[in-house]
């Protein structure tokens, strides 16, 4: 009887700690859910063997024929240096989320070619691992200042820019000489001037715009010399003159423009540098300005893409090689010519052999030390309002004070 009670005994203890042990992993506290994301983030290879056999993976986030003329660039890479790197790309508008949520189980890529604007939120989130740490130097000296603000975050630099891809003001000297006028005003009298010779011209319009982008409207604004949240009264005088010059060209319509661009119908019109560039292909009395006071004061209106190490990269070192090898002079060189993005680098754009840009981009605020300023313009938290009413406002539907209203301020002084 003593022994039954005995194996009795044995069974209950027996149970009791296999319960225990199943329920360790029930309910993880968050200490022991942080070390597993750390784990994840950190993953360590079975040997070093096994991370030199390895290729770099990349994701991009580009369209499909920009992806072809990567992955010709990257194939120089391979042949070179005998280095495999993956290539995959997510062209599709939820891009950041799915990239986040690889990079959260611990199934991100070695490094990314994103959005400029995404680096912060990606760095401040533990996701990538600061330029410095992988990088000699990440030379931000020689890259456009106001790109480099975009991707500074706690101190550090964590991304290697690429190239920009800004709005441009695009014109036809000869059509403007038709007017009586030598080159595109920068602001003030100039435009006030021009406005008066546009009356002249009966139905035809001044300027085309794309349809709805809020990038074209703010370069437009730029261009006539106002600062789309706190405008001068006079240059939203100007603006609203302007109004009924402005062609808006619908979806489809872009080769309508650039032929009434060429036949003098239109005197100029505000377009993405790259399709302003190849352009030039076909029309090579094209000339191109950018709004630069308006770019150096709003960065993440340049519109560029950056290389990024994932915190979770097996090879940073490795990483960082094929990252220099995709920024040198020469394949943004390569890079700019296929897809008409305008580089990074500032020497691309000074006097002498680097000046191979067509037609020429003339710099002069942008290659200029930036200044310290906030982490985000006014303009870009404010930029659903500003889409919404500056749209209205270049229609018609909306007055100069009620624009003025909706960005919640009061005229510049």
């Amino acid at each position: 009887m003593k022994r039954k009670n005995y194996w009795f005994l044995f069974a209950i203890l027996l149970l009791a700690l296999t319960s225990l042990s199943q329920g360790q992993n029930l309910t993880p506290n968050k200490s022991s859910s942080e070390e597993r994301k750390t784990m994840s983030w950190n993953p360590q290879p079975s040997s070093p063997q096994d991370t030199i056999d390895q290729p770099i993976r990349v994701v991009t986030h580009l369209n499909e024929s920009d992806y072809k003329e990567l992955l010709d660039i990257n194939q120089s890479f391979i042949s070179e240096t005998g280095i495999q790197v993956d290539i995959r790309n997510i062209p599709d508008a939820d891009a950041y989320h799915q990239l986040t949520a690889a990079l959260e189980v611990g199934d991100g890529p070695d490094v990314m070619l994103v959005n400029s604007p995404w680096i912060r939120s990606l760095a401040s989130s533990g996701y990538i691992l600061p330029a410095e740490s992988y990088q000699n130097s990440t030379n931000g000296s020689d890259v456009i200042s106001p790109i480099i603000q975009l991707l500074e975050w706690n101190g550090y630099q964590w991304g290697i820019p690429l190239d920009m891809d800004p709005y441009v003001l695009v014109w036809q000297a000869h059509a403007l000489q038709t007017l009586g006028i030598s080159d595109i005003p920068q602001a003030g009298k100039g435009w006030k001037d021009l406005l008066a010779k546009q009356e002249g011209r009966k139905d035809k319009k001044l300027i085309a715009i794309p349809a709805g982008d809020a990038f074209a409207f703010a370069a437009l604004m730029g261009i006539v010399g106002t600062n789309p949240v706190s405008p001068t009264d006079e240059s939203l005088e100007y603006l609203s003159k302007l109004r009924m010059g402005i062609q808006f060209i619908e979806p489809g319509g872009t080769r309508e423009a650039w032929t009434s661009l060429r036949n003098d119908d239109l005197v100029m019109m505000a377009m993405p540098a790259s399709a302003a560039r190849k352009e030039t292909n076909t029309n090579g009395t094209l000339e191109l300005r950018l709004p630069e006071q308006l770019y150096a004061e709003n960065p993440f209106l340049l519109r560029g893409r950056s290389y990024a190490v994932s915190a979770q990269a097996q090879q940073p070192e490795t990483a960082a090689e094929w990252i220099a090898y995709m920024t040198s002079n020469h394949s943004q060189q390569l890079w700019s010519a296929a897809t008409g993005y305008l580089p990074a680098l500032k020497e691309m754009y000074e006097e002498g052999h680097f000046q191979w840009i067509q037609p020429p981009i003339h710099l002069d605020q942008l290659l200029k030390p930036a200044e310290d300023k906030a982490a985000d313009s006014l303009l870009q938290t404010e930029w659903e309002i500003f889409s919404k009413a500056a749209k209205r406002f270049l229609s018609g539907k909306m007055t100069e004070q009620e624009y003025r209203e909706a960005m919640g301020g009061h005229p510049k002084e």
